[in-house]
Formats: structure tokens, sequence, C-alpha cells
């Protein structure tokens, strides 16, 4: 028979340094769980004597590479990635993401650490459904000394909002799956699925004008570069020594519809009534609030936020004219490192106290 995935489990927790796999996991739901070992199996080069044929294979290390597709729940569990895809947080108590006072709500803000390039240790763990009727047969994998080395949303103007992460880890495990827990003995409720169409999100370049975007599909990407593998590796060991993120970058792609030349002309020109072309590239500010269906708290919903102080944005394509369609326009853009301030901050707005790293 085949052995179908609705049972497998998704989870992550924070480790408290290298080495040490996570003393706690969230499990999480997942439309998608890529995240696999991959064994490193060669074959050697060729050699004179006997058949023109292979004559010896090899492994050169294991890894754990991939991720999951997940539409994010914002009661909790969600706000772990964005910590360990950032590296830094901190908290105001009886405030949301947009600074307003909400009693017993918490406004979380994640950001680079001091250190940059630092980007906290993950463990994750895959539960892989049994064939048997009591489920005794399930294989759980555990992923030790993980980083996160991407997050992308994908935003859409009538359906929930997904998220991809992607990982990069050192040491994969295997045991019995029935003897994995959980922090959270339930999955999270979908009502704090943020919503592309619930009423008062938005997508500003508050820097041109504060009124929303009319965006009809964007896409928003947290990248953490890894140093290559093969600089990773030391005599001796099948495994990388460590992760290190050498580049950072937040993008955003947006699809918007043509209401008037200004945004266009602005970003080509530097001016909504300009004639010619700027040689000075075009940034901005970004500012974007997804919110869920149902409310946390009051008439509260959960929150996301994500702001960036200096965006290099450009237009994709330039503006095509197709019959029976309507006029779009692709944009995208790049965040630069400020002036002062942070890089990015991604704001969550939920009932969780606080997101505090063990160590």
């Amino acid at each position: 028979m085949a052995v179908t995935a609705q049972a497998g489990v998704f989870s992550w927790g924070p480790q408290a340094d290298k080495g040490t796999v996570a003393a706690t996991f969230y499990q999480h739901r997942a439309g998608n769980i890529d995240l696999a070992p991959i064994s490193d199996d060669r074959l050697g080069p060729p050699e004179v004597g006997g058949l023109p044929t292979p004559t010896f294979p090899y492994r050169a290390g294991v890894m754990a590479v991939g991720g999951a597709t997940l539409y994010p729940r914002l009661e909790n569990t969600f706000g772990w990635l964005l910590e360990g895809v950032s590296g830094a947080w901190s908290v105001t108590t009886n405030q949301d993401v947009l600074d307003n006072t909400v009693t017993s709500f918490y406004h979380h803000e994640f950001t680079f650490a001091t250190n940059a390039g630092y980007v906290p240790w993950m463990s994750f763990r895959k539960l892989i459904p049994g064939s048997d009727a009591g489920g005794t047969d399930q294989l759980g994998e555990t992923f030790i000394d993980c980083k996160v080395i991407g997050l992308a949303l994908a935003l859409s103007s009538e359906d929930p909002i997904s998220a991809r992460i992607d990982v990069l880890g050192r040491t994969p495990q295997f045991s019995d799956g029935t003897a994995f827990t959980y922090s959270n003995t339930e999955f999270e409720s979908y009502e704090s699925i943020p919503v592309g169409c619930v009423l008062n999100g938005y997508l500003q370049v508050p820097g041109f004008s504060t009124t929303e975007l009319p965006v009809t599909a964007a896409n928003v990407t947290i990248a953490n570069q890894p140093l290559d593998v093969r600089q990773e590796k030391v005599y001796g060991s099948p495994y990388l020594e460590d992760v290190t993120i050498i580049g950072r970058q937040l993008t955003v792609d947006m699809v918007v519809k043509w209401t008037d030349p200004q945004l266009y002309l602005d970003i080509l020109t530097g001016s909504t009534t300009g004639t010619a072309w700027s040689p000075s590239p075009w940034v901005e500010d970004l500012d974007i609030l997804a919110l869920s269906t149902g409310l946390a708290t009051g008439t509260t919903p959960w929150q996301l936020r994500i702001e960036a102080a200096e965006v290099m944005y450009q237009v994709v394509g330039g503006i095509r004219l197709a019959a029976n369609n309507a006029v779009m326009m692709r944009i995208q853009g790049t965040a630069i490192a400020p002036s002062s301030g942070n890089y990015y901050t991604i704001h969550l707005g939920n009932e969780h106290t606080a997101y505090t790293w063990p160590t």
C-alpha cells in the first residue's frame, strides 16, 4: 500500500549552542516538506586495470539541505523562524505592530544582531509516517546545527500568505519517530494565518506616497548566503565545520496595477513629472502589513509587518500593452545598507510573551 504524507510533522526549535540539539520543538503544519539528509555519494576517477567501468565508490560527506512551504500561523511558533533568519529579537508589551496601545498584546521586532553576520543555530525535525495501523514504524529525522538561509513570503490579493523556509545544516540523525514530543501539543489555529484580502493590510512605499500601492501579487525574500560548502569542510570530518553567512539581502518583487504614470516616472526620472531619464537610482523605503482573518484579542488581529528604510527600486521589462489585459507594472526592489538604523525590521504582533533564545 502507499503511505500518505498527511500524518507527517515538521517542527523546529532554538539551539543553545552548536552541537546541542534543541531542548524544545514546535510543530507547525506544512504543505510541502523537502528538508532531507544529503549524502554526497561519488564514484572514483577512472583507473587502468580490468573493465572499462567505474571501479570504486566513496562518500565525501553529509549535510542537511532543503526546507518547507507553509502557511504561517502567527500565534507563536513562526516567531522562532523569524528570529532564526534575522538574528536578534526585542519586544514591547501592550502594543501592536503599528505602535497602538493594545492590552496584553506583544509587539515583537526581529532585526540583525549587533554582529550583523550572526544567525543562530536551530534544530529541525521531520516525522515520516509509518504504514502499520498503530503508526509504530514511523521514522524520525532530526537535523542538528542548522541555520536559516532563506525565508520567502508570497503575498497574493486573494490567497493566504505562504512562506518558504530554507535551511542548511551540519548533522542529520535518524530515530524512532514515535518518541518525538512538542512544546505545543496542538497545531495553532488557522485563524492566525494572514490573508491578502483582509481589510487594512497594505504594501506601501511611504516616501513616495502614504497610500497603499494597488499590488496584485508580491514576493518578499530574505536571503542569508552561506559560504561555499567546499570551504566549510575540513580534513578528517564528514560534516561541515560551520555554516558561515557571508551575505544578507532583502528583496521585494511586486506587480502593480497602472493607475497613473507618477510612480513609473519617479523611478525612471526622479520626478513624478520628469521627462528625462535620471542617472541616479531610485531609493525609497518599504512598508508591508499583513493581517489574519481571526482576532487575537478584542478587535486586534494577529499581525505581520516588514519594514526596510532604504530600498533601490527598478521597473522590470517596461510597460507591456496586451489586448484584453489590464496595464501592469512589475517593480523589483533590493534593500541596501541604511545610513543608520536597521537594515530591515520584521514585526510580529501576537499574545506570546517572548522569544528568548536559550543559552
